[in-house]
């Protein structure tokens, strides 16, 4: 779960998120997509190991910040979205990002593993993501699905009934093609050197996570977004996909793992030898 690799390259899955008007016209409101949108992917990106890596104290506290954060999201939309009311604190809401998000993760695994997962076996893997999300807000109707069948099941559901085209998703899909230049480190006027090859490298970069979403995407997302699948587009796939499976077989860890999630392995590691040899009973010999 902790392999930034394997799931950068279905980040773009996301925009079943704004494929929901509701979301598309708060996320259109704050300004932050627009404002530079690498940046925003980034922070997005930096929740992951928080939420999932860190000690039970730190996992709380930043699923109650994410909380504290999303209940300041809420009011009209603007533009395209005139009228449109929106609360990021609306359960139904919740649940729809909440899942689709936590489904990124269980893709990105899936795809990695192939065809050696059975189907039990990914359901076990879906628990596991769900486990370590477990922050929903108090309300059932907020609640991610608990099994994957269920989530599937709700996924259709969704999309026969809510997702639909708007300016937004539009202006998202477009926007992944043409990253601007990450400006959270560094001084501006190394963003302003970067920029001509940056431009010129993204498309390039970029390809893999582009062919990998669509793989991935809901028949009604390729629909949205336009995606023709061909022949060539599925042995495009099966080249990257089998080069993140042999990347994950024979690269070390400390290269593969996110930073937190290779301190969390280590803990794991160092713990399992100093418990290894403990007695099991203190009790007197029969």
């Amino acid at each position: 779960m902790g392999t930034p690799a394997a799931f950068a390259l279905y980040g773009r899955l996301a925009l079943d998120q704004v494929a929901y008007r509701e979301v598309a016209a708060a996320v259109d409101a704050s300004g932050r997509f627009a404002e530079n949108f690498t940046d925003r992917g980034i922070r997005s990106g930096l929740w992951g190991p928080l939420l999932l890596f860190g000690d039970d104290a730190d996992r709380r506290a930043t699923a109650d910040r994410l909380k504290d954060l999303h209940g300041q999201v809420r009011g009209r939309g603007r533009g395209a979205f005139e009228g449109e009311r929106y609360s990021a604190l609306n359960p139904d809401l919740w649940r729809w990002v909440g899942t689709t998000s936590m489904l990124i993760f269980h893709t990105g695994y899936v795809t990695t593993y192939g065809a050696r997962l059975s189907e039990e076996e990914k359901d076990v893997v879906y628990a596991t993501v769900l486990y370590l999300t477990d922050f929903d807000l108090p309300s059932e109707r907020a609640q991610v699905p608990a099994t994957r069948a269920e989530a599937e099941a709700y996924y259709d559901e969704v999309a026969d009934t809510v997702l639909a085209d708007n300016e937004f998703l539009r202006w998202a899909n477009h926007a992944f093609d043409v990253l601007p230049v990450p400006t959270l480190v560094g001084p501006r006027w190394l963003h302003r050197l970067a920029t001509p090859a940056w431009r010129v490298l993204t498309p390039v970069l970029g390809r893999p996570a582009k062919v990998c979403a669509e793989k991935a995407a809901h028949p009604r997302m390729r629909e949205l977004l336009g995606v023709r699948w061909t022949w060539r587009r599925e042995r495009e796939f099966r080249l990257y996909a089998g080069l993140l499976r042999t990347a994950r077989r024979v690269l070390p860890k400390w290269l593969l793992l996110d930073p937190l999630a290779y301190n969390r392995l280590n803990y794991e590691r160092i713990r399992a030898f100093y418990t290894a040899t403990q007695l099991t009973s203190f009790a007197p010999p029969q």
